[in-house]
């Protein structure tokens, strides 16, 4: 078996690449993995083991659904990355150029084992680790400091800070998600009606994304309804939508891992009130946020801007989430870069043209949650609105 282990770790060049596999252009691709090898140089690193797949995917390209199982990438401070990965995975990074070899893991093998062979044939002795990763688990973390002669420094945040700002090519992926989840939440809310099921909601919400091009996303919409929908990420569950429930609707589009999403809330019936009340305010937070986010603001500044006016409304005890999140790169269980940045209480974060957005004004009440939120991107003087469809509530009758 380590004599097959061994004739799997090949050049990429032996596989032959497969053009479509390769979401951008390999220039683009080529330059980030110079700006990261300059500093790999800067910082005296032999390399660096990253561990986060949408990291892995930003650098090279590179993605799987395999990555429940272990699996990293070592950047050199020259030549290409080498990805150590389950054998199943080894096709999908030797169809890419941007992959210079891979080190496969059998099932019968220990992957911190292979790690640390794969470390000590290179001859690294002093490398970055990715320690902020959710993928790297204590244990491994602690077996590779015991197993490997390697010298380690911490390295989190260099691929993370240059994630924030889009490029023209990542935009135009994010516009086309924008499609794609306008049309999922258009099916889905013509398909309330009383008598239908929350999950006829969430299957018109996903087959009308993906019918308009959606990939699969980061994590599952939210489809919830009646008095469950004051339940902070409940999801449908088989439930007949009844005359005077709130329905809550929050979904994504998906275009070569960028991801755009938008949330819409209706009423089955006449809305009461405080469901009025409550769908007015959120427009409102919503549209402060459009009109106050651009180049040279603090995150922290527009976020009290936006609670200031939801304050006024003696309603803030309901609103207890950040203003926005960051988004882009997503692999599931997360759609979203609100891990990297995001628009939150007291954040000096300035705000830079071509950051991407997810505005989610959100109120989840005793017997009700509503949401009514949009994407953008920060331009030279404001915001483009990604998604376009009507923010008003939605009255089903």
């Amino acid at each position: 078996m380590h004599e097959l282990a061994q004739e799997l770790s090949v050049p990429a060049q032996t596989s032959g690449h497969w053009p479509d596999e390769l979401a951008f252009e390999a220039a683009e691709l080529t330059g980030r993995l110079a700006m990261v090898q300059a500093n790999l140089s800067e910082q005296g690193l032999r390399g660096a083991l990253l561990f986060d797949p949408e990291n892995m995917f930003w650098l090279t390209g590179f993605q799987t659904i395999g990555y429940f199982t272990f699996q990293c990438m070592f950047v050199p401070a020259k030549g290409l990355p080498t990805v150590i990965t389950r054998v199943v995975n080894r096709d999908m990074a030797l169809a890419l150029p941007t992959i210079g070899c891979v080190e496969a893991v059998f099932d019968t093998q220990d992957h911190v084992e292979v790690l640390c062979a794969f470390l000590s044939r290179f001859g690294s002795d002093r490398v970055g680790l990715e320690t902020s990763s959710r993928y790297l688990n204590v244990r491994d973390y602690r077996r590779l400091l015991e197993m490997s002669s390697v010298t380690f420094s911490d390295w989190d945040g260099v691929i993370e800070r240059q994630r924030r700002v889009k490029a023209p090519a990542q935009i135009a992926r994010m516009r086309q998600a924008a499609r794609a989840v306008e049309a999922g939440m258009d099916a889905a809310l013509k398909t309330i009606a009383p008598g239908r099921r929350d999950n006829d909601v969430a299957a018109a919400l996903y087959q009308g994304s993906i019918a308009a091009g959606s990939e699969y996303i980061g994590h599952p919409p939210m489809v919830v309804s009646g008095k469950r929908s004051a339940l902070c990420f409940a999801l449908w569950k088989r439930k007949v939508i009844e005359r005077g429930d709130v329905v809550l609707l929050e979904g994504a589009g998906c275009i070569d891992r960028y991801h755009v999403m938008m949330a819409r809330s209706a009423v089955v019936g006449k809305p009461t009130d405080e469901q009025k009340a409550t769908a007015e305010a959120l427009t409102g937070i919503l549209e402060t946020a459009i009109e106050t986010i651009k180049p040279g603001e603090t995150a922290g500044a527009i976020d009290h801007r936006c609670r200031a006016g939801i304050e006024k409304l003696g309603l803030g005890k309901y609103f207890k989430s950040r203003v926005a999140y960051g988004i882009g790169i997503g692999f599931p269980p997360n759609w979203a870069e609100g891990h990297i940045y995001a628009i939150r209480p007291d954040d000096p974060m300035v705000i830079e043209e071509n950051m991407t957005f997810h505005i989610i004004p959100t109120m989840f009440r005793e017997d009700f949650g509503m949401a009514i939120s949009d994407s953008v991107r920060v331009t030279a003087t404001g915001c483009e609105v990604l998604t376009q469809y009507p923010r008003d509530l939605v009255i089903v009758d």
